[in-house]
């Protein structure tokens, strides 16, 4: 009878403490060689501090307690600081959620590689960076010396993710740590990334541990999924049985909160709707939507948008005028109680047209057609009513607000300036503001940092629904969320456009999400409006060759 093969890691009733409070607890899992394991569960589940303990950059403070944890022949319960090295000089290699962070932005990506390189491994400088170039044609950065010389900020996100991919293989790992290491690409750069990833790990034979909150993603690239929810393992299964059949409520949440292609949901499924058991879909009438959708567009446009167009200048050493052309002429027209989808890839205009939408960044030239009138730029009392009917709300709530004012101070202070001066008829509306939003009058003294991201992103919402406007601009307001709070604000968002007769130009890279909620769908590419359709149309039967690169890059 053949011997059983050793698994790489083996964890054994491993339990995390921080301050009293258990952070994971009876964890027991293996990860055998070459095989991919991926661990999902939302914000807060465990997940990265399980990733943290293998690899021995846990917080200073944490307890770890547990009957065995190995890697390789490595017993991590009894290393110190310079086995630690060692052990993650020749067996462990991490990829982080966000490259810019992880990179030193004042260092060339070559020196940081090459400080990778000098601090594991003695070899002289030649050889190095044979090495250090071999592992950039590796991870599809052929432009080597461009690589090597520029900066973090120079590279985009999907190229600053190859680098540190490309560094954590300097080394020849035998596992490769991958926490999130997709989530703040485009679903095109998402999709090379994974698949580069799995390509590396055949060639390299390493195992991977994978950490993801996308399901979608992890069904395609993972063996075998653990599922972890508030630091346990409720759910450890085969990845082809695990997506047939579900066994924990928690699992069937995760699965389904998030928007299908295929068919529209009246309302998204939460994760306590399966807990509950009580939840049941509801798809949306075909009959219904294109009944509304007829009752729409009779109606006059509430913004035109003609020819807009937005260039940057700079002069150069001879005083010479370069420029570069963000926009490229675009039209269209968002409609009274419509949401209209934006998507396209990174650097495509997205963000630069909502911007220049509030004149936060105006446009360059084009004309802006409001309710019938064009607003003319130099007009402040016009920009000043318009940056009052339209919203914006950006992508990352906890950056969006004061981290040392309350939310009551928050919602007060624009209450103040377009509302009233009365503090009692403030307060009254605050508890409003936050009842419409799905939030208790208790949240009103708490601080940013004591809020969840969906909290967070509520009270971001609450904000701008406190001017009462007519538009709201979502700029990637649900892609930094889990996918049950996703779920969560998709559907209020849904719910206040109904009650408040809201329209909404809706940015986003998650396709999935954009089909869901949108009336109307906008494809831009390079500046450019390249599609505009129907959204289950577009899906349906793109016409442009972009559009249908993007949708084949679906999950």
């Amino acid at each position: 009878m053949a011997a059983e093969k050793i698994p790489l890691v083996v964890v054994e009733k491993v339990s995390l403490f921080i301050g009293g409070n258990q952070i994971l607890r009876d964890l027991s899992f293996s990860i055998g060689n070459q095989e991919i394991l991926a661990i999902v569960g939302e914000s807060g589940s465990g997940k990265s501090m399980t990733a943290l303990s293998l690899i021995g950059l846990q917080p200073s403070r944490a307890v770890i307690k547990a009957n065995k944890m190995r890697i390789d022949s490595y017993d991590l319960m009894t290393l110190n600081s310079r086995e630690w090295q060692k052990l993650r000089a020749n067996t462990l290699g991490m990829v982080f959620q966000e490259p810019q962070s992880s990179l030193n932005p004042s260092m060339r990506c070559g020196k940081q590689l090459h400080e990778a390189l000098k601090i594991h491994r003695q070899i002289n400088l030649k050889y190095s960076k044979e090495l250090i170039v071999k592992s950039l044609k590796d991870v599809k950065l052929n432009d080597t010396d461009r690589i090597l010389k520029s900066y973090p900020h120079e590279l985009s996100g999907g190229q600053k993710q190859r680098v540190m991919i490309a560094m954590a293989l300097l080394c020849k790992p035998k596992l490769l740590i991958a926490d999130e290491p997709t989530t703040a690409l485009d679903v095109t750069v998402q999709k090379e990334i994974v698949e580069l990833i799995k390509s590396l790990q055949k060639k390299y034979m390493m195992s991977i541990l994978f950490i993801s909150h996308n399901l979608a993603l992890v069904k395609e690239f993972a063996d075998r999924v653990l599922v972890m929810n508030h630091g346990e393992i409720v759910e450890s299964e085969n990845s082809e049985v695990l997506f047939k059949n579900p066994k924990h409520p928690y699992t069937k949440g995760l699965l389904f909160t998030r928007p299908g292609v295929k068919f529209r949901l009246e309302r998204l499924p939460t994760i306590k709707d399966y807990e509950s058991g009580r939840y049941k879909s509801k798809k949306t009438s075909l009959l219904n939507r294109l009944k509304r959708h007829k009752k729409l567009y009779a109606q006059k446009p509430l913004i035109e948008i003609k020819n807009l167009e937005k260039s940057y200048f700079k002069k150069n050493w001879f005083r010479k005028k370069t420029g570069f052309k963000a926009l490229k002429p675009i039209n269209f027209s968002l409609y009274p109680g419509e949401t209209l989808g934006l998507v396209g890839e990174s650097g495509c205009g997205k963000s630069t047209l909502a911007k220049s939408l509030v004149f936060l960044d105006p446009a360059t030239s084009g004309e802006f057609i409001w309710q019938g009138v064009k607003i003319n730029p130099l007009i402040k009392k016009q920009i000043a009513q318009i940056r009052k009917d339209i919203q914006l709300i950006f992508q990352d709530p906890y950056a969006s607000l004061h981290p040392y004012k309350t939310i009551n101070s928050t919602l007060e202070e624009v209450l103040i300036v377009h509302f009233s001066k009365s503090k009692i008829k403030n307060q009254q509306r605050i508890i409003e503001l936050l009842s419409e939003v799905g939030l208790d009058s208790k949240y009103r003294d708490r601080y940013p940092h004591e809020l969840s991201g969906g909290q967070r992103q509520r009270i971001v919402i609450a904000r701008a629904l406190a001017v009462e406007p007519k538009v709201l601009i979502c700029d990637e307001s649900v892609a930094a969320l889990d996918i049950s709070v996703q779920a969560q604000v998709l559907n209020l968002l849904n719910r206040l456009k109904k009650s408040l007769g809201l329209s909404y130009l809706f940015i986003s890279h998650d396709l999935a999400v954009v089909k869901y909620i949108s009336d109307r769908i906008i494809v831009m590419k390079n500046g450019e409006l390249v599609e505009l359709q129907e959204a289950d149309n577009l899906y349906k039967n793109p016409m442009n060759a972009y559009t249908k690169k993007l949708i084949k890059t679906i999950p």
